[in-house]
């Protein structure tokens, strides 16, 4: 992506025009300058009007939008909300509703890492246990993927247990920074995660099979908010950034950014449509995702590595459960 040159104020114009009357912030991995040249900006909106979030693209930049109001911005109920605010960098903050939120949000900084870390380990040790009743049943696939999403939950909490907000396109780097002297947390998420099939190959495919699903999930949507999930602009972001991590060679933290992604597709499908299962959507006459899509997903792994990968993340969040 280009236009990533010149003060963000200058680049966000557009936004910053649309919503005049609001407070403007860059929140994720562009607000603490560790982005990089693929990286969208998460902009942070405080409005009047709840609105759902967008991804758009202006000339050469692309941005993911959020929209709080100014209640939650002044007192975020979810603790990770609170890191990213605490870390934030106000682009127009007219009301200092930003400011005032930034300060108080960095006074319990430690707090909110604590308590978003054991948030993430109770979803994990759930995930888990969703992935042995799917093995149990003999549903591979959905097996697969909680075992993947298990992977990401253990992530999270050790990253914002050592007070590191996640970003998932940076997400090995910072677990290896948050590993050092502790090599079987990484290896428990490497496990889990399934980063073996982490070659030029594994990406490109998984990479394409997200662009297939994602206008699949596109052409079944019903909502407003759903389709913008998967919108086109989205769909963009993600391939500029899998292609350069892949140009980079950084496959490992490719293949790692794309299972994210492919987690929260998934997840989102069942939210949306709550009487269907992954199984649902992978077998029968009305499913969504063929076997040779599931294969490009990587979700294809076989009983021993699902039972391996279970086991070695139960060892690893057994031991983040007795640190925290």
């Amino acid at each position: 992506m280009k236009g990533k040159t010149g003060p963000a104020s200058a680049r966000l114009r557009p936004i910053l025009d649309t919503y005049m009357d609001s407070a403007v912030a860059l929140v994720g991995c562009t607000s603490r300058e560790m982005g990089r040249y693929s990286c969208e900006f998460d902009v942070l909106v405080v409005s009047k009007e709840r609105q759902p979030p967008a991804s758009l693209k202006m000339g050469d930049v692309f941005a993911d939008i959020v929209f709080i109001s100014e209640k939650d911005a002044l007192k975020p109920a979810n603790p990770e909300h609170a890191l990213a605010l605490a870390l934030s960098k106000p682009i127009r903050d007219n009301s200092l509703v930003l400011s005032t939120s930034s300060a108080t949000s960095a006074a319990t900084l430690s707090s909110s890492a604590q308590a978003a870390s054991r948030t993430r380990l109770t979803s994990a040790l759930k995930t888990i246990a969703r992935a042995e009743e799917a093995l149990s049943k003999e549903a591979m696939v959905e097996a697969d993927l909680w075992l993947l999403a298990s992977a990401y939950e253990f992530a999270y909490s050790l990253l914002l247990s050592k007070e590191t907000l996640p970003a998932p396109s940076h997400l090995l780097s910072q677990l290896r920074a948050a590993s050092k002297g502790a090599p079987r947390a990484f290896e428990g998420f490497s496990v889990g995660a399934g980063l073996d099939a982490a070659g030029r190959a594994g990406c490109g495919a998984r990479l394409e099979g997200l662009m297939v699903l994602h206008d699949l999930l596109r052409e079944s949507s019903k909502s407003a908010m759903a389709e913008s999930e998967w919108s086109t602009v989205r769909s963009e972001i993600l391939a500029g950034k899998a292609r350069e991590l892949m140009t980079r060679i950084e496959l490992a933290e490719c293949y790692s950014f794309l299972g994210q992604e492919l987690v929260d597709d998934l997840i989102a499908v069942q939210r949306t449509n709550p009487k269907r299962t992954l199984t649902s959507l992978t077998t029968g006459g009305n499913r969504l995702i063929g076997e040779r899509l599931v294969r490009q997903l990587g979700l294809a792994r076989d009983d021993k590595a699902v039972r391996a990968g279970l086991e070695t993340l139960k060892k690893q969040t057994a031991q983040l459960t007795k640190a925290a």
